[in-house]
C-alpha cells in the first residue's frame, strides 16, 4: 500500500516537470528543492526501469517513452485532482442532501421551532428526516447523522455526541384544572386522567423529582402513546393531564394554552445525543451538528 502511495506522488512529479519542462519551474510550483526533485524522479526512472528524461545542462526534454507515459497518465492525475477538489469542497461548504434519522416528536418539534433558522442558515443543504425511534446502523451509509433521545448502548461503534438533556414534566390546559382540583402533592395524581408514553419508567408510572426528593407514582393511564405531538393536543382538548418535554410544550406554556402542573416537580431527565459514524464529517453534516449543539446549549 505504502509502495503504491509513493508510486502516486512520484507520478505526479514526473507530471509537474513534464508540464513546466525543467526541473526548476517544476521545483516553483511545488515547493520542493531542485535536488530533491531531481533525486525523486532519478529514483523513480530507477523503481520502474524506464528513462524518462533526456537532461543537459541546458534542458529537459522527455523520452519517447517518458511522452507517451505522460500522456497515459495526465488523464489519471487529472481525475485524481477533480475527486480531491470535489471533497475539499464537500468537507469545507455546506452542501448537498442530509440524510437524518430521529425520533418522530424531534422532528416535530426541530420543524416547528428550528427548521426556518436552519434553512436559513444552509441554504444550499437539502434535507431527508426519516422519522424512528428505533436505533439506525449508520456503518450501512444510509443516513449521515442520528438523533438519540437517551444514552447510547455501551457496544455502539457510532461516534456520539452529547448536545443537551430533555427537561420533561407535567402539563394541562386551564379549562381541566378548571374542572378538577389542582394536584399540590404528586400523590394526588392518582386521582387525575393521565397520558403518557410508553415504556414506562421502572415498575410503571412516573419517576419523580424535586431536588433531593424523589417519589414514584402510579396512576392509572387513561393512554399510553409513543406521541408527543397527540399527548399535547389531547391535553390542549382537557382530556386530562400529559408528559411532555419542557421545549416541546413552551410556546404554549406561554401563549397560556398549557400549563405547569406540579412544576417544581421533574421527570427524570434525558439525555440528547447526536450519532456519527466518524469524525471525519462532510462539511453538510459537520453544519448540522454544530447547529444543534448550539440551538441545544441550554438544555442542560
Amino acid at each position: 500500500m505504502n509502495r503504491d502511495i509513493d508510486r502516486l506522488r512520484d507520478m505526479a512529479l514526473f507530471a509537474e516537470v513534464a508540464r513546466e519542462g525543467t526541473f526548476v519551474k517544476a521545483s516553483e510550483t511545488l515547493g520542493v528543492p531542485v535536488s530533491t526533485l531531481s533525486r525523486r524522479i532519478s529514483e523513480f526512472e530507477k523503481g520502474i526501469n524506464v528513462k524518462l528524461f533526456h537532461r543537459s545542462t541546458r534542458k529537459t526534454t522527455l523520452t519517447e517513452v517518458g511522452a507517451r507515459y505522460y500522456q497515459q497518465i495526465d488523464d489519471i492525475l487529472q481525475q485524481v485532482r477533480h475527486v480531491n477538489d470535489e471533497l475539499d469542497s464537500e468537507t469545507s461548504t455546506p452542501g448537498g442532501q442530509l440524510r437524518v434519522s430521529m425520533p418522530a416528536d424531534f422532528g416535530a418539534y426541530l420543524a416547528d421551532v428550528h427548521f426556518d433558522e436552519l434553512r436559513a442558515a444552509y441554504p444550499s443543504i437539502t434535507y431527508e428526516f426519516f422519522l424512528t425511534s428505533d436505533e439506525v446502523d449508520l456503518m450501512v451509509g444510509r443516513y449521515d447523522v442520528s438523533i438519540l433521545i437517551g444514552d447510547p448502548p455501551s457496544a455502539s461503534r457510532l461516534i456520539a455526541r452529547r448536545i443537551g438533556t430533555v427537561h420533561r414534566h407535567l402539563y394541562s390546559a386551564p379549562e381541566y384544572l378548571e374542572r378538577h382540583r389542582v394536584p399540590a402533592k404528586p400523590e394526588q395524581l392518582n386521582s387525575h386522567t393521565c397520558l403518557f408514553p410508553p415504556p414506562v419508567e421502572s415498575g410503571g408510572g412516573w419517576l419523580m423529582r424535586n431536588g433531593p426528593e424523589v417519589i414514584h407514582v402510579n396512576p392509572s393511564p387513561l393512554l399510553m402513546i409513543n406521541s408527543q405531538a397527540v399527548i399535547r393536543q389531547l391535553v390542549m382538548h382537557g382530556i386530562g393531564i400529559g408528559q411532555l418535554s419542557r421545549s416541546y410544550a413552551a410556546a404554549l406554556v406561554r401563549t397560556g394554552s398549557l400549563v405547569a402542573v406540579l412544576p417544581e416537580w421533574e421527570l427524570d431527565p434525558q439525555s440528547l445525543y447526536v450519532l456519527t459514524a466518524s469524525r471525519l464529517l462532510p462539511a453538510r453534516v459537520r453544519a448540522f451538528v454544530d447547529f444543534l449543539a448550539e440551538t441545544f446549549r441550554g438544555l442542560t
